[in-house]
């Protein structure tokens, strides 16, 4: 949009440049509407600011409306922009200028900014998200008493890439106010938006408001608010709601216990195109075939078609019992208890699914109308993303269910139901709602354990006394050796975090110490398939991985165990090898592959790839990035294939490549996401996924390498991201 175009449309105004926007069908052309700078102006009237700057002024919406602030300038990267800003605002003072780098010596009473959602930009020699670079900026702007305004994404109130800076604005600002905008309230923006108002002050609690087209901030009054130690994992309104504190509460009032507890959970399977078809064995069941709890096929329906099915189509295979729902879109959908034993469907992977030996518990307790709206409310509360919001496996295991008396339970079982009569069955429906409703605190009694009596039990026990105090004295030598090689490692990795050295080259030497020791722990099988067990609790593609990733994972699981016994312990050791597993997947499924299918193509690099390895006339290259990747890969092509290595920081920032505008230019960038895009789903090259992998590698994997205690706290909140991380890799992992 130019000038001109504005003259030849008569546009003299921001009232008739919006006009415009809203009916024009260009990319890329956004316009702050009016809820937003009107919210802000109102908040601007309350606290009478001296002084402002807007960071990102874009085409000067925000500015035009804080016309009464004395001194009042705004910023914005794009010249063009500027331009129709001064044409649009003649009286107002608009600088050509990047944001991140305007000096400035004043500090403002009040500052404004709506930064770039979702990139990464460069800054000091990395690239660091923009939403960070914008807040800091902005927060450094603030003059003793100042008050900061940001536009932002609800991704930024839960994502983990982001917990470094809102505990930098919890303890050290204040969180004065979130305020939640209706859904599509920016045009060409398809996440939902939060206005945060931020003070240079410490503030004792957040309010929090839900900002519709009349709502004024000098008159609204909080949903709620928050007090400020609350708020620490997440800021967002699902979490915080009092609703889902009540519900909380009364959870805490009752015995219950943990779904993953009761049931396995797992998900079903993706398919590609190529794998539903018209006919088959086994028919597609997706989260739109149900429907208020029940089943509903249709003639649309999709088939699978395959006769050795590997360990997950197995498991995806609906068994009868099941429990079944969506993983998106729960608001008003029931859960579906599958009754079919014919062994014909297959979930998808859009649906969750409950199953056990307890299952029928779970399904009791869902299908009464407290226990579903509980349920429903606890998977809210801990829903994350911002285009399809989801729980995670890991959160959905750790939802708590009430305990109800298993012995009427167990009497309302399906095979039961359909034997009783329809009047006793009408009447134990509604025992079994009254007691769902008043969380009655009973104890569950595991189904194996009934018909074991007391008696049976002690005989047992005695049995087996004399064998256990003689396996006791062995036990207590094994420990003592354990204990011997967990220090040694612990020695070794101080002394090398001291040394004066590279992070990627004291990684390395970390690593080697890691596979010595452990070598000199002499592992049972027994214990080591312990490990593994709870590992295909929480990880339903642990058969999927690699070897050398099927041996870290248990054997990390065992290090923290005995780490933790040690005085002052550091996780280090835990954390690298945990690391080593992500580094081997990407490793072997996408870079030592796509270096194979380079090979197994014919492909003649210099030829192909010509443009990643050329110059510009003026003798740059023409992508330094894309230079060191081809060279990289070129020097691979000359070593055995066990010799092909990528370190995890590098593969992060490669994959990152393939989300930018290089791609377009890059023939390599562009076999390399074609290749990744055949293998995984395209959700694998979300920027939200690679700043989580990011995290990991700064925050865990780096700080490994030096000095600094990795506690048990850091541990912990390591241990929870990896595992979402990892899930997520092979969630997206396309088997073929």
């Amino acid at each position: 949009m130019t000038i001109e175009e504005l003259k030849s449309n008569n546009i003299k105004s921001l009232t008739d440049f919006e006009l415009l926007t809203n009916g024009s069908k260009k990319q890329g052309l956004f316009y702050v509407p009016d809820i937003i700078s009107n919210i802000i102006a109102d908040f601007a009237k309350l606290i009478i600011p001296q002084n402002a700057i807007v960071l990102n002024s874009n085409y000067g919406e925000i500015s035009s409306k804080l016309k009464d602030i004395e001194n009042i300038v705004s910023i914005d990267i794009n010249a063009n922009n500027i331009e129709l800003s001064k044409y649009l605002n003649p009286e107002l003072t608009f600088i050509n200028a990047d944001p991140l780098n305007y000096s400035l010596s004043d500090k403002f009473d009040f500052v404004i900014t709506f930064p770039p959602l979702g990139q990464r930009l460069e800054s000091n020699g990395g690239s660091t998200s923009s939403e960070i670079l914008y807040i800091e900026k902005a927060l450094d702007l603030l003059n003793e008493n100042g008050v900061a305004v940001f536009i932002l994404s609800s991704n930024f109130l839960t994502a983990p890439i982001y917990a470094d800076i809102r505990n930098l604005i919890t303890t050290q600002f204040g969180l004065s106010k979130i305020i939640q905008l209706s859904q599509g309230a920016m045009r060409n923006v398809g996440t939902e938006l939060f206005i945060l108002i931020i003070k240079k002050s410490n503030l004792l609690k957040t309010d929090f408001y839900s900002a519709n087209s009349n709502f004024e901030i000098r008159t609204a009054k909080p949903i709620f608010s928050i007090p400020k130690e609350e708020l620490t994992e997440r800021w967002d309104f699902n979490f915080h709601n009092p609703l889902s504190q009540k519900y909380q509460e009364r959870l805490r009032e009752s015995k219950t216990k943990k779904i993953g507890d009761l049931v396995e959970v797992c998900f079903g399977i993706h398919f590609n195109k190529e794998e539903k078809q018209a006919s088959g064995n086994f028919k597609i069941i997706s989260s739109r075939n149900i429907i208020n709890g029940f089943l509903e096929e249709t003639p649309n329906d999709n088939y699978f078609k395959k006769d050795n099915l590997t360990a997950r189509e197995e498991k995806a295979i609906l068994q009868i019992g099941d429990i079944l729902f969506p993983r998106y879109n729960r608001d008003k959908v029931a859960v579906y208890i599958h009754s079919s034993d014919n062994g014909k469907f297959i979930a998808s992977r859009d649906i969750f699914i409950l199953r056990g030996k307890n299952a029928e518990y779970v399904a009791i307790y869902l299908n009464t109308v407290s226990g579903l709206n509980l349920f429903n409310q606890q998977i809210k509360r801990h829903e994350k993303g911002t285009v399809l919001p989801t729980i995670s496996l890991q959160d959905l295991t750790n939802i708590q269910i009430p305990i109800l008396p298993i012995k009427s339970l167990e009497s309302a079982s399906i095979r039961e139901l359909e034997k009783n009569p329809i009047e006793k069955n009408i009447s134990f429906k509604s025992e079994l709602e009254l007691l769902a409703n008043q969380y009655v605190k009973i104890e569950m009694i595991s189904f194996f354990e009934q018909n074991q009596s007391l008696i049976d039990k002690i005989d047992l026990v005695l049995k087996k006394q004399e064998e256990h105090t003689t396996k006791l004295i062995n036990i207590e030598n094994k420990i003592d050796d354990i204990k011997t090689v967990i220090l040694k490692l612990s020695d070794d990795f101080k002394e090398i975090q001291s040394l004066p050295r590279e992070i990627e080259e004291k990684i390395l030497r970390l690593n080697m110490k890691l596979e010595e020791q452990i070598s000199n722990l002499h592992f049972e099988q027994k214990q080591i398939d312990t490990y593994i067990k709870e590992i295909k609790n929480w990880f339903d593609y642990y058969d999927l991985l690699e070897t050398k990733s099927k041996k870290y994972l248990p054997e990390a699981e065992y290090i923290f165990d005995h780490i933790s016994k040690l005085d002052n312990p550091d996780y280090s050791p835990f954390i690298l090898q945990y690391c080593r597993a992500l580094e081997n997947e990407l490793l072997s499924k996408i870079f030592r592959a796509y270096v194979q299918s380079i090979i197994d193509r014919n492909i003649v690099f210099y030829e192909k790839f010509y443009w990643d390895l050329g110059k510009k006339e003026s003798g740059k290259l023409n992508d330094e990035n894309t230079f060191k990747l081809s060279k990289h890969i070129q020097k691979c092509l000359t070593k055995t294939n066990n010799e092909w290595f990528f370190e995890l920081g590098s593969m992060e920032v490669n994959l990152r490549y393939l989300t930018g505008k290089t791609v377009e230019k890059s023939p390599l960038l562009q076999d390399l996401r074609e290749f990744v895009l055949d293998h995984f789903e395209k959700e694998l090259l979300n920027i939200e996924y690679l700043d989580e992998i990011k995290t990991i590698i700064r925050d865990y994997r780096n700080q490994s390498a030096h000095p600094n205690l990795m506690d048990t706290e850091k541990a912990t909140t390591f241990h929870k991201q990896m595992k979402e991380c990892l899930i997520n890799l092979m969630e997206n992992y396309k088997t073929k």
